[in-house]
């Protein structure tokens, strides 16, 4: 019976995270986030890859 029990939480947690995921994604981009674009003049960390990606461009 427990076993039942672990299957159905297993199976309704993965049918939350589903159903999270999606909504997730038909969610608007609120106004004023479309184009973000990490700051980093001000950050130390020399080995980010956001840095690197933005010292490529």
């Amino acid at each position: 019976m427990s076993v039942i029990f672990a299957i159905l939480i297993a199976a309704a947690l993965l049918g939350l995270n589903a159903w999270l995921y999606v909504a997730n994604k038909n969610t608007p981009v609120p106004e004023g986030c479309e184009n973000l674009k990490p700051d980093c003049n001000g950050c130390g960390i020399t080995d980010c890859t956001l840095r690197r990606k933005q010292e490529e461009h």
